[in-house]
């Protein structure tokens, strides 16, 4: 089964030096989606004021299968 690696970039850049068995590149993408989900709870300060988090998926030679970014768009209407 391949290797797949979910780097993270919020306020810090998080290489994944263990990785993930997954079956498949959709796999590892879905995996990726299920991270997401759970880090923008934890970064949403980071991404209120960067407005970006982002995770890219290699696989195990290191080419990027996968790139998924979360970004957040904030407008202030006048008063």
């Amino acid at each position: 089964m391949p290797r797949y690696f979910f780097d993270i970039a919020s306020e810090h850049a998080i290489r994944d030096e263990d990785g993930e068995d997954l079956p498949d590149s959709e796999a590892a993408r879905d995996m990726a989606i299920r991270i997401a989900a759970e880090l923008l709870p934890v970064h949403s300060r980071q991404l209120a004021q960067t407005g970006r988090v982002a995770i890219t998926v290699r696989d195990e030679q290191g080419a990027t299968v996968h790139e998924l970014e979360c970004r957040l768009t904030t407008r202030t209407q006048p008063v």
